[in-house]
């Protein structure tokens, strides 16, 4: 036990890290594991972990940037010495969203011929790796790396492989969209450093020949989209005639949108493959966070980054105030990536709405931060009044599984967020439901309408009718009235 104290003193990311950090600090053991039970002192010790990381960042953004100087000043700043706690800091507003980064990329673009943005604060020689969002606007977000910031990314990754039970040595199957994104290269880099052999075969392969190298290069591990996972099942057998439980697979590591965490999509994903399956966010700043292995469901993906990366940093989505870090707090997540070198976070607005709880996990039994994806700020939908997340559609929708497939969109006349009632959702019939849409249509409605407040006009169509993403699967579809 003192081995694991002494080492996570040192940051080896295990989970005896807070522990060790509380009996640096002259509490005795005992009294260390006590404390460290309490929601409320381990969130108070995590803040004494944060402030002189957030301290040094802040001045380091000032000092190496035009972007962060402006908008600290802009946030009242004269030094960066101003910030004198973690609450001063938690009082500024938002420095950057999605939009305020990329119009820094377009000045940087116009003004030194490179479109890492204003907020870059390494020198632009000292960034040797790139990774990009999937661009789904048409207009990608840079993420810089220094080969310092990729050695840490490489730990944050090598804290998720371990915690999957990947092993040293061993194949992995990677089907993530590949190229610049953060689940592509970055990760398939981060797979070679902690030892493993990724096969990179990528989404865009495309069904047949995703199944064709599962079949070829028999990998224990598989990491894909809830999306891709699911619909490998229902093209498996007429592909390469045989199952996906038959490919040997004991490990599913899913990222990019809902469904890991939903407990119809997870059972069938795990009766189907008889594999373990984990859901995982990060990558960007050090950030990195995953489910425990829970069979049914999980109660929120356990932080692994507390050391490098203030994630949860809450707010209120409509004032942007500062929300209490308390357990069960849900508000609008800043990020700041702590230690970061090349094009930091720093009070950066993710646009995630997250659930904070701080507890023993009824699952695994691990006590420390874990949070939830609620839904995005811009994903909001309010309909006559009530504002309800497209992603708790579509958890309500998925417990009806086998009678539907999981496949939906939410069909709109008009840009949200007003929604006029009954929300038009459409619904895949599952591959063997019995026929009777008209009755199954009925009970999906009563059960949104009894949980979420909200009146919908479900239409169920035939299985196969909605077509499938190898990405990111989008809820939302708006149709206009006239091409409607």
């Amino acid at each position: 036990m003192f081995s694991l104290i002494l080492e996570a003193v040192h940051g080896d990311g295990s989970r005896h890290s807070l522990i060790g950090r509380c009996f640096q600090w002259g509490a005795s053991l005992e009294q260390s594991v006590q404390k460290c039970h309490d929601s409320e002192y381990h969130l108070d010790a995590l803040q004494k972990v944060w402030f002189p990381k957030v301290r040094d960042q802040v001045e380091y953004c000032f000092n190496n940037s035009e972007y962060y100087e402006k908008a600290l000043r802009a946030a009242g700043l004269e030094s960066p010495r101003d910030i004198r706690s973690l609450d001063d800091f938690r009082n500024l507003p938002p420095l950057m969203n999605k939009a305020s980064h990329l119009e820094s990329q377009r000045e940087s673009l116009k003004r030194f011929n490179h479109p890492f943005g204003m907020h870059l604060c390494a020198p632009i020689g000292d960034v040797r790796h790139v990774a990009a969002t999937s661009g789904t606007t048409g207009n990608p977000t840079f993420y810089t790396f220094t080969q310092s910031d990729l050695i840490k990314t490489y730990e944050m990754f090598g804290r998720l492989f371990r915690q999957a039970g990947i092993r040293k040595g061993e194949t992995v199957f990677h089907a993530y969209g590949l190229s610049l994104w953060l689940a592509g290269t970055t990760i398939l880099q981060a797979l070679e450093h902690y030892g493993a052999r990724p096969i990179p075969v990528g989404a865009e392969a495309g069904t047949s020949k995703i199944l064709r190298y599962l079949e070829l290069t028999r990998p224990r591990v598989l990491m894909a989209t809830p999306s891709l996972v699911t619909h490998l099942i229902e093209r498996s057998e007429s592909e390469i005639g045989r199952t996906v439980g038959s490919l040997g697979i004991e490990t599913i590591i899913c990222a990019g949108e809902p469904g890991a965490g939903l407990p119809a999509v997870r059972r069938r994903i795990m009766e189907a493959y008889g594999a373990r399956i984990f859901d995982f966010s990060g990558g960007a700043w050090f950030n990195m966070a995953m489910s425990c292995e829970a069979e049914q469901s999980h109660s929120g993906l356990h932080y692994l980054a507390d050391d490098h990366c203030f994630r949860y940093d809450l707010i209120d989505p409509t004032t942007k105030k500062p929300l209490p870090l308390k357990n069960g707090q849900v508000g609008e997540a800043l990020c700041t990536g702590l230690g970061y070198q090349a094009g930091p976070a720093l009070r950066y607005a993710s646009g995630d709405v997250l659930k904070l709880t701080v507890d023993e996990c009824p699952y695994c039994g691990e006590f420390g931060s874990r949070f939830n994806f609620v839904g995005r700020v811009d994903d909001l939908l309010n309909v006559k009044g009530v504002k309800v997340y497209p992603s708790a559609i579509k958890e309500v929708v998925e417990q009806f599984q086998p009678d539907v497939s999981g496949q939906m969109k939410i069909v709109l006349s008009s840009a949200p967020p007003r929604v006029p009632p009954p929300m038009m959702v459409t619904v895949e019939a599952g591959a063997n439901s019995s026929g009777d849409f008209e009755q199954l249509s009925k009970r999906i409605e009563e059960r949104i309408r009894e949980l979420l407040a909200v009146r919908t006009k479900i239409t169920i169509v035939e299985f196969g009718s909605i077509p499938r993403s190898h990405l990111k699967t989008k809820l939302v579809e708006v149709r206009s009235e006239e091409a409607s």
